[in-house]
C-alpha cells in the first residue's frame, strides 16, 4: 500500500490553523459572522437538517437554542420542525428544523443549538446592524400606558384597518400584496386586524375579484391533534403574509385567535393539556420572532377569566414568548373585565352592556358614539385599550344590524380617540362576498361611498399625530361644562394642550390651567380644514372658558396648546 501523500497546501493550512491562539480563532469567527447580517428587530432564520428517524417529528425531539447578545446577556428560545422547509412534509416526513430569532441589540450575536435527545448540536453567529432596522415590538407606552409604543418607549398612533380575508392566504400572494396590502400601506395604515392568523375557519371568505384560491382547506390542524397534524403549507402561507407586513412595520393583531369553535373550526377545548402546551410552544417558536405580531388573542367575545380557555392560553403565551408581544382577550362587556390580570397586556373591547345589563335593552344604542367612548374608559386598567369591534366602526358586519351611518362611524372614531384609546375600522361590505374593489370593496375606490369614511379616519389620524402630542394626553371629560351629556369629549395634558370633540357644533366650556395658549384652532372633522383662533389666556380652572364652534354644519375639533 502506498503511503498517503498530503498536498503541501493542505498541510500548510492545517499548520496555520493549529498555530492560531483562541483569540485569533475568535477573530476569524467574528469576521465570518459579519457576512450574515440581520437588521435590528428583523428576522434571523437558519435551517438545520436532522436525518434521525422519529415517529413524530413535531414532538419526539426539540431544537433548543441559546442566544448570546453583544452585551453578554443570554436568551433561551426554541426552534421548530418545518418538514421539507418549503411547506411540505408532516409528522413522519421531512428533515428540516428551523431556528428563528429577533435581535434587539446591534453587534455580533452568538448562538448554540442542541437537541433534546442529545443528538450532536452546533453553533453559529450573525451580525445585527442598525441599517434597515425595524420599529420593534408594540407594547404599552411606559410614560402613559393609554397608548402604544414600539418597545414601550417610542409612541405610535395606530391607524388600523380590519382586513377580513379569512381565506385570502389561499390566493396568490403577489395579488394580495398589490391589491390589498399595497393599497392599505399607500393610505398610511400601520396596523391591521386580521382573520387569517391563525387559520382555523371561514376559507370561503376570500377576494372574489382576485384569483381563485390555490387550495380550499386552510385548517391549521385536525381537531384535538395539533401535535401530529400541523399543516405546514398553511404555516408557510401565513408567514408569507406576516413576513411581508413585518418588513413594512405593519402591526398585525389576530382577531379570531386560537379557538376555532366560535366559527366551526377546531376547538381549543378539544386539546389536552399536553396538546395545548405543544401548540403554544410551536406557535411561539414560529411567530414570536416577527416583531409586528401585535396581539396574541384567544378569540372574540369571551369573559376573560376561564383557566381552561383564554386565561390559560394567555398564561402559556407569557411563559414562552420571550419577546413579550401584546396579549389580550376580546371582551364584549367591558363594564366588568379582567384586564388587570398580569397575563393580559392590553384590552381589546366591544361596546356592549354600557347602558344596560341586557343586550336587548340597549341594542339600539350600539351605533352611538357615546357607547364607544364609555366602553374605552371602562376598559382601561392601566394598559392600552383597543376598540377591536366597535359596532359603528364595522361596515362589514354591524352597520346593517344597527343601522349605523358614516356619521356614526366618524363620531365613534373620535369617541375612542378622546377616551385615550386606539381602534380599528373597516369600510368594506358583505360578511360573505369579499371584494378588493368596487362599491363593496376596500374603501379606496371612487365608486365606494365609504371612501368618505377613509378620509374621516385619515383626518383624525393627522390631528392626533401632528396637531397634538397625543402620547402626553389622557381623557379628561371632567374639564368640560355646559355641554350636552355624553356628546362632547375632552383629551388633555392639563396646562399644556387640550383637544375637544364637539359634534354638530355644540357649545361647551373648558377648564384651562392658568397660562397663555397661543396655538388655538378649530378643525372640521369632515374636511380637515382649520380655522385659527386668537390666543387664549386663562387665570385658572376656577373660571371655565366658553367655546362656540364656527357653525353647526359639521363636527368640530378644538385644539388649544401652549
Amino acid at each position: 500500500m502506498k503511503p498517503a501523500i498530503f498536498p503541501l497546501s493542505l498541510l500548510f493550512s492545517l499548520l496555520m490553523l493549529f498555530s492560531l491562539n483562541p483569540t485569533q480563532l475568535q477573530a476569524k469567527e467574528l469576521t465570518k459572522a459579519k457576512n450574515t447580517t440581520v437588521p435590528l428587530y428583523r428576522l434571523f432564520e437558519a435551517s438545520i437538517s436532522n436525518n434521525k428517524a422519529y415517529q413524530n417529528r413535531f414532538t419526539d425531539v426539540e431544537l433548543l437554542v441559546s442566544y448570546q447578545a453583544p452585551s453578554g446577556r443570554r436568551l433561551e428560545f426554541r426552534g421548530f420542525f418545518d418538514g421539507d422547509g418549503k411547506g411540505g412534509g408532516d409528522a413522519q416526513n421531512g428533515k428540516i428544523w428551523k431556528m428563528r430569532f429577533m435581535p434587539d441589540e446591534t453587534g455580533i450575536w452568538q448562538y448554540q443549538y442542541r437537541w433534546s435527545d442529545d443528538s450532536p448540536g452546533g453553533k453559529g453567529s450573525f451580525n445585527c446592524t442598525a441599517e434597515g432596522a425595524g420599529k420593534g415590538v408594540l407594547q404599552a407606552y411606559k410614560e402613559n400606558p393609554h397608548w402604544f409604543a414600539y418597545n414601550g418607549s417610542d409612541p405610535v398612533y395606530l391607524k388600523s384597518y380590519y382586513e377580513t380575508g379569512h381565506g385570502s392566504i389561499g390566493q396568490d400572494f403577489d395579488w394580495i400584496k398589490e391589491h390589498v396590502y399595497g393599497r392599505l400601506i399607500e393610505h398610511g395604515y400601520n396596523h391591521l386586524q386580521v382573520n387569517w392568523l391563525l387559520s382555523l375557519c371561514c376559507f370561503g371568505q376570500y377576494y372574489k375579484d382576485g384569483p381563485e384560491p390555490e387550495c380550499s382547506d386552510l385548517t391549521l390542524y385536525e381537531e384535538g391533534k395539533a401535535s401530529s397534524t400541523m399543516n405546514l403549507d398553511v404555516w408557510k402561507r401565513m408567514e408569507q403574509h406576516l413576513g411581508f407586513l413585518n418588513n413594512k412595520d405593519i402591526g398585525v393583531h389576530m382577531f379570531l385567535g386560537v379557538d376555532g369553535s366560535r366559527n366551526d373550526g377546531p376547538a381549543w377545548t378539544a386539546l389536552s393539556t399536553g396538546e395545548k402546551d405543544f401548540y403554544v410552544r410551536y406557535m411561539v417558536a414560529r411567530l414570536a420572532p416577527y416583531a409586528n405580531l401585535a396581539g396574541w388573542n384567544y378569540v372574540w367575545e369571551v369573559p376573560g377569566n376561564r383557566e381552561e380557555q383564554e386565561l390559560g392560553f394567555a398564561r402559556l403565551v407569557s411563559q414562552y414568548d420571550i419577546f413579550n408581544h401584546l396579549r389580550t382577550y376580546e371582551d364584549e362587556f367591558p363594564r366588568e373585565h379582567y384586564y388587570h390580570l398580569p397575563e393580559y397586556s392590553f384590552a381589546a373591547i366591544e361596546n356592549h352592556q354600557i347602558a344596560a345589563p341586557g343586550k336587548n335593552l340597549e341594542r339600539h344604542l350600539w351605533r352611538d358614539a357615546w357607547t364607544h367612548h364609555m366602553a374605552c374608559l371602562l376598559g382601561y386598567a392601566g394598559k392600552p385599550v383597543f376598540m377591536s369591534e366597535g359596532n359603528a366602526l364595522w361596515r362589514r358586519y354591524w352597520h346593517e344590524r344597527t343601522g349605523a351611518t358614516q356619521d356614526d362611524l366618524r363620531r365613534s372614531a373620535w369617541a375612542c380617540a378622546t377616551a385615550g384609546a386606539s381602534f380599528t375600522w373597516n369600510g368594506h361590505a358583505s360578511e360573505y362576498e369579499l371584494y378588493a374593489y368596487g362599491p363593496e370593496g376596500l374603501p379606496f375606490s371612487e365608486d365606494n361611498e365609504f371612501k368618505l369614511s377613509e378620509k374621516y379616519v385619515d383626518i383624525l389620524t393627522h390631528v392626533m399625530r401632528n396637531e397634538v402630542d397625543f402620547f402626553r394626553m389622557r381623557p379628561h371629560d371632567e374639564l368640560l361644562a355646559h355641554q350636552q351629556a355624553l356628546r362632547v369629549y375632552a383629551l388633555a395634558e392639563p396646562g399644556q394642550q387640550y383637544l375637544v370633540f364637539a359634534p354638530d357644533g355644540e357649545s361647551f366650556s373648558l377648564q384651562l390651567e392658568a397660562g397663555n395658549y397661543n396655538r388655538c384652532c378649530w378643525i372640521d372633522s369632515k374636511s380637515g380644514k382649520k380655522q385659527a383662533l386668537p390666543p387664549t389666556q386663562s387665570t385658572g380652572p376656577e373660571q371655565a372658558k366658553a367655546f362656540t364652534p364656527p357653525n353647526k354644519d359639521t363636527d368640530w375639533v378644538l385644539v388649544v396648546r401652549k
